[in-house]
């Protein structure tokens, strides 16, 4: 930073700033390596600001171009089925661009899939013809009479691709450009789909990762919407709340593919599925919004209250009620009515313990609702009343908490010793039991998050990007999975454990 007399002066070295690395290493043809510095939409905390609107579509156009030219990679090496999912969000995100649309038939075709592929067709032509009224383009309907045909060049076998150090493919420099100079641009992480069974498969930005509690390895990894935060496991879907872009994805959970994206109107946080709907808690939007869990549709948002401060970030169910949070007070919302039935200042009935100030997280387990808050304060509460019957200071802030095996488990990080830690507290004395240090902390945020399930104890770790399995009884460490980028949240569910990715 230079002093000048008309203000001050940023200087920035060669490569200092993500988008010159982007430009240059997709100028040099490493399109897998320039894709690695994506994290999202670019200058996004600029969003008011007129004037950075065609930077930001600049940039996206070239993150898209560079995306393709990935993909036809990706194509060519065979692997079709591992992108059909990636392919079919891009797909939903940008409808009118035709070469992702013929990515996607490329992809069902090799999969085996030709019906999909020629729905995929008859989709994209349905869609150009009544958002711009045009046909598809001679490529794609070239592409269509290929499939017809079933020519088997479009589901050759898989080449095996080489880097070159020489010069860059033709068709990868295109796709780069000038840039506007903004320090605050960030670009999103992208990996492969797949892996080696010598090479860990690693989760991206924006997905979901499915392990298998049996080998304790990342099995799948699944596009969701933007910023993904709560999942949820159901009777036939997986469920994932997408902070950002106020969506929830909706998972199919044998097959792994995304179903549906589902529009909330709010800032989707958190979700559980219950009596036929999934509940979906909204952060800042202080409501609860109710989705049919067989049709995916979206009920009327239930207001909290009034408050403009409060907000709600948490959901669960539990005693034939679905439990939510507004600031300080604790909602009881029935599941059959969607009406709020109890709100609930909690804290008058247990000699002034102080609880509860701004709810993190609640859980419903050996017959109580369990919170913990801002007061550094984990709570037993009385379904029927609202009375706290048990209480304890924790002496730091708690993030997350989860009742089963016998013990509530407390997840928080304490930036003052600075680690994250994982606590046991006895359901009848309200009391610390055992703790254990899992990893590192550098602040009071959500840095982790804990679910049951598996006969273990799960945590995640936003900072190191891993997921830690604790064994309930001994809590000793039984693994510590390498998920990539940074999970957040997580539940347990037929047969796998499901973590989101940001």
């Amino acid at each position: 930073m230079e002093t000048r007399h008309t203000g001050y002066v940023l200087r920035v070295d060669h490569d200092e700033l993500d988008v010159h690395r982007f430009e240059r290493l997709a100028k040099e043809g490493r399109g897998e390596d320039a894709l690695a510095l994506w994290r999202g939409t670019p200058l996004l905390g600029l969003a008011e600001e007129r004037f950075v609107d065609d930077a930001r579509r600049r940039l996206e156009e070239q993150r898209l171009a560079v995306l393709e030219v990935r993909i036809d990679d990706d194509l060519a090496d065979g692997r079709h089925d591992e992108l059909v999912p990636e392919l079919e969000q891009l797909v939903g995100e940008h409808p009118l661009r035709e070469r992702l649309q013929g990515q996607l038939m490329r992809a069902f075709y090799g999969a085996g899939r030709q019906a999909e592929a020629l729905e995929t067709y008859r989709q994209a032509r349905k869609t150009l013809s009544e958002e711009l009224g045009l046909e598809p383009g001679p490529e794609l309907q070239e592409l269509e009479r290929r499939i017809l045909r079933q020519d088997p060049e479009l589901a050759a076998p898989r080449r095996v691709r080489t880097r070159s150090s020489g010069k860059p493919p033709r068709r990868l420099a295109v796709a780069v450009g000038g840039a506007l100079l903004v320090a605050a641009l960030v670009v999103g992480a992208v990996y492969a789909f797949g892996g080696s069974s010598t090479t860990p498969l690693l989760a991206y930005p924006n997905s979901l990762a499915v392990i298998d509690p049996a080998n304790n390895r990342v099995v799948h990894v699944v596009p969701v919407g933007d910023t993904p935060r709560g999942v949820a496991v159901g009777r036939h879907a997986v469920w994932v709340a997408n902070s950002a872009d106020g969506t929830v994805s909706k998972l199919d959970v044998d097959t792994l593919r995304v179903i549906k994206t589902i529009g909330i109107a709010g800032q989707a946080t958190e979700v559980v599925e219950s009596n036929g709907q999934a509940w979906v808690a909204t952060g800042l939007d202080n409501s609860v919004v109710p989705i049919d869990a067989r049709s995916g549709g979206v009920h009327p948002a239930i207001p909290l209250s009034r408050d403009r401060t409060a907000s709600a970030w948490a959901v669960a169910s539990g005693g034939g009620s679905i439990w939510t949070s507004s600031g300080n007070r604790l909602l009881e919302i029935d599941p059959v009515t969607d009406t709020i039935v109890a709100r609930r200042d909690v804290g008058e009935g247990h000699g002034g313990s102080g609880c509860c100030f701004s709810i993190h997280d609640l859980d419903f387990g050996d017959g109580a609702v369990w919170v913990v808050d801002a007061s550094q304060t984990l709570a037993r509460v009385s379904p029927r009343g609202g009375q706290v019957t048990g209480s304890t200071q924790l002496g730091v802030i708690p993030v997350a908490v989860k009742v089963g095996y016998g013990a509530v488990w407390v997840g928080l990080p304490d930036p003052n010793r600075p680690v994250l830690a994982l606590w046991r507290v006895d359901p009848r004395t309200v009391r610390v039991t055992q703790t254990i240090t899992l990893g590192s902390a550098n602040s009071y945020l959500a840095t982790l998050d804990v679910a049951l399930g598996s006969g273990s104890v799960w945590v995640t770790n936003y900072e190191e990007g891993t997921l830690v399995r604790v064994d309930p009884n001994s809590l000793d460490v039984i693994a510590k999975i390498k998920i990539g980028s940074h999970p957040y949240g997580i539940t347990v569910g037929a047969g796998r454990v499901w973590v989101t990715v940001s």
